[in-house]
């Protein structure tokens, strides 16, 4: 079936939903044209209730809370104050209000890890920093191999970021990742126009300043160790977008569906789209990482970070 019409409460159609699957995002994606924006869907199949933070020609599909029965994740925005400071390489933490976990090679000072800032304006950020090391790695998630798209329908990682420095010196990555140990090293990499896949199975979003372009936004994907290296101006990697300034934010999200095609948004705005980026059957982990590409500590501002799927 499709759309069941709705009823207007409080300025928003909630619009019943049956479908296959979880609504998709985007230009192509879910009652695009047709849903507005704070209009609200219930996915009737696995019942989840969804709000639209996008347009009615690009529709920006948010489940209302993860605390919905069917869905997993972590969702945190850093108002409980608490974050997780390591010093230890091979260590993980696990912040237990939220279940958000802090992780990679890059935690070997007593200064890096995550560490929530002063709230001002806007409420509080947690700052994550890399150690003093070149080509190492903060990263935040969830554990190891927890989702997979023929499991659990549709996989989400969402995350407002900034710089708190220029962007000189690093790389950054939004998306899934095959293998998220505890000493987490970069998964991809970049130099001049080639993507070099560290990881078998990779699908997000990423930047390198090693680049040409050294702000801009490139999709990378490996399907099952599918290519070793990736042409960044080739088959749609190239997301026209830029990494803003230090201190300005951009929210960006990658979303995977069951066959495991992905999307990419900056901004609520679909900016790429690749076809069978994952394999369906591959166990993934959600992750938001920077890396030092500079024998100095590196740091960004995430102002929320959410990542969600259907339980299988």
């Amino acid at each position: 079936m499709g759309v069941i019409e709705g009823t207007r409460i409080a300025g928003s159609r909630i619009r019943p939903w049956e479908n296959a699957g979880p609504p998709k995002s985007g230009s192509a994606g879910t009652l695009y044209s047709v849903a507005e924006a704070g209009d609200m869907l219930m996915d009737i199949t696995n019942g989840v209730l969804y709000v639209n933070e996008g347009s009615q020609a690009s529709p920006y599909w948010t489940p209302v809370g993860l605390d919905q029965a069917p869905l997993f994740g972590v969702s945190t925005d850093f108002r409980d104050q608490v974050g997780q400071a390591l010093a230890t390489a091979d260590a993980e933490g696990i912040i237990a209000s939220s279940g958000l976990r802090v992780f990679g090679d890059g935690l070997a000072e007593n200064d890096s890890g995550l560490v929530v800032q002063t709230a001002t304006e806007g409420g509080s950020v947690g700052r994550c920093t890399t150690t003093d090391e070149t080509a190492h790695v903060i990263a935040i998630g969830m554990e190891a191999g927890v989702m997979q798209p023929d499991q659990h329908s549709q996989l989400v990682v969402d995350v407002e970021l900034t710089h708190v420095t220029a962007i000189t010196n690093r790389s950054g990555f939004v998306g899934f990742i095959g293998t998220a140990a505890d000493a987490l090293v970069a998964a991809v990499t970049g130099a001049t126009t080639t993507t070099t896949l560290v990881q078998d199975d990779v699908a997000g979003v990423f930047f390198d300043t090693g680049f040409t372009d050294a702000d801009r936004l490139y999709a990378a994907h490996n399907k099952s160790n599918e290519s070793a290296t990736q042409d960044v101006d080739t088959g749609g990697r190239d997301t026209s977008t830029n990494i803003p300034a230090a201190a300005t934010y951009m929210r960006l999200r990658v979303e995977i569906d069951v066959a495991g095609n992905m999307l990419v948004f900056a901004d609520k705005a679909q900016i790429a789209s690749i076809l069978l980026a994952l394999d369906v059957d591959e166990e993934c982990s959600p992750v938001v990482y920077l890396e030092a590409n500079t024998a100095a500590g590196i740091s960004m501002d995430v102002r929320r970070f959410a990542t969600w799927a259907n339980r299988a």
